[in-house]
């Protein structure tokens, strides 16, 4: 776009975002518009600029716009403060902000619908069309990338659905293919257990799944189970850790995937030079010698697992969002998100209370698993409801904060340790004590399916060995 030409629609909402002290009109357009939505590129890097400075949590407005252009030295690039006055001056639209990100998108969606027409006539010009039927087959997939951003309020008829629903059947046949998979009516990521997948299908492309439970009953560890499901089939996994540090998640997956508990690994001597190819350590006994040998043979599966772990204590929903979209990029067949916990994420601080604040991020979660289409594990802590039942079996209404939980979730997964409630965690009659009984290395657990929006429902009973975080389900008939 000419410098000396100003895009209406771009410059009414960033003068909306200028003048809005409680900063829901970027919340509002970041969560539909990128920075390269902008036809204009001095649009484009004040869009970019405000995100950045939203992360930072500064207040936008026009001297702390100028000073974070200036630093990074991007104002020249905008036109001076002279453009930033254009923009307040003659962005004075009145319609709602929706209506401008509607514009901007369509005008995005267009360009890059006809620079997608271009690349292909551009490549049957110059590159030899050596199988008609695959360069057809690329080009359609390409149209369909773009074409399935258009806006909600576009309506399909049952003919054109048709023909994507034929399409989305043959490529999954295809990935099957590739995979050496015959079809078993797993469409999804295997979760790595039979009877979980009979219940889930698999986890499917876009889909919420929510993990629900009392403090201390396993959630984290059941977390860690799905990821080392994935990750050990080659599909990379993402975590993010809002709880416990890089290193305590990996002591943990270590104990998973070497069979040894946390004192074994730490009743070792260890010498200098130790790498995780070569661990040098000083045997008192033969047992130290078999539990080195375990730990080498652990540490060689957990180093060439595709596992990535972020610990950022005080993430917000667009920090966790913005690292999905990037880490997408960077690594296409990412298989599996999972973000443990809810509780912890922060929101845009633009919510009066925490239950609103909750009821955005979930449905955050819901659109960027949907937008990325990347199945996404969300842990959840319950409230005490459970505790003052005579049955504690956890239900849907048992999500703290829940907001809009129930309702975005795909799958809603409830985690019951029967020994958590043993007679000797209680204080007096009916009371229960804050800390569960842990005595037991072993213990076993309900996983109950209590919300499944494409699949069946069902309980599943798990054996959860605490010492070695492993999650192994029990070989019986199960109830579905």
């Amino acid at each position: 776009m000419p410098a000396n030409k100003i895009d209406l629609s771009e410059i009414s909402i960033l003068a909306k975002i200028l003048n809005d002290d409680t900063s829901n009109t970027l919340l509002t357009a970041a969560t539909q518009l990128t920075p390269e939505d902008f036809m204009d590129s001095r649009n484009r890097i004040l869009f970019q600029t405000f995100l950045e400075m939203d992360k930072k949590q500064l207040v936008i407005d026009v001297p702390n716009l100028l000073s974070e252009l200036t630093n990074l030295k991007l104002l020249d690039a905008i036109g001076g403060p002279d453009y930033l006055y254009t923009i307040i001056e003659k962005g004075i639209g009145t319609a709602p902000v929706e209506n401008y990100i509607d514009t901007i998108r369509d005008k995005s969606l267009l360009s890059k619908f006809l620079g997608t027409l271009t690349n292909i006539t551009k490549n049957a010009s110059d590159k030899p069309i050596t199988d008609i039927s695959d360069f057809i087959g690329e080009a359609e997939a390409n149209i369909l990338k773009v074409t399935q951003q258009r806006r909600v309020a576009d309506v399909a008829n049952m003919g054109t659905i048709s023909d994507e629903i034929i399409s989305s059947l043959v490529k999954q046949t295809d990935e099957f293919k590739s995979k050496g998979k015959r079809p078993d009516g797993i469409t999804g990521q295997e979760t790595g257990f039979a009877e979980l997948d009979r219940l889930t299908r698999g986890w499917q492309k876009g889909a919420m799944i929510v993990v629900g439970a009392r403090p201390s009953v396993g959630k984290t560890a059941f977390a860690l189970n799905l990821i080392y499901q994935v990750a050990k089939k080659g599909v990379p996994a993402i975590l993010f850790t809002l709880e416990m540090s890089t290193r305590e998640v990996a002591m943990r997956l270590l104990s998973l995937v070497s069979n040894l508990t946390s004192e074994e690994i730490n009743s070792l001597s260890y010498l200098h030079g130790s790498t995780k190819e070569a661990i040098l350590v000083d045997p008192q006994t033969d047992e130290d010698t078999m539990i080195a040998q375990k730990l080498q043979n652990g540490l060689i599966e957990l180093s060439q697992l595709p596992i990535f772990i972020d610990d950022n204590p005080g993430a917000k929903i667009l920090d966790i969002m913005a690292k999905c979209k990037k880490l997408k990029n960077l690594i296409p067949n990412v298989g599996l998100i999972a973000i443990d916990y809810l509780g912890l994420i922060s929101g845009s601080g633009r919510n009066d209370n925490r239950q609103s604040e909750v009821s955005e991020i979930s449905r955050q979660i819901k659109l960027m698993a949907k937008s990325l289409e990347i199945p996404i594990v969300a842990l959840t802590q319950l409230n005490r409801d459970t505790e003052k039942r005579d049955n504690h079996r956890p239900q849907i209404s048992d999500i703290r904060d829940s907001g809009s939980i129930e309702q975005d979730a795909d799958i809603i997964m409830m985690l019951y340790r029967p020994d958590y409630y043993s007679a000797s965690n209680k204080k007096g009659d009916d009371i229960l004590a804050e800390q569960p009984d842990n005595s037991n290395p072993i213990s076993e657990v309900d996983v109950s399916i209590v919300k499944n929006r494409n699949g069946r429902l069902g309980d599943l009973k798990f054996i959860f060995d605490k010492s070695h975080c492993s999650f192994n389900i029990v070989e019986e008939d199960h109830d579905f």
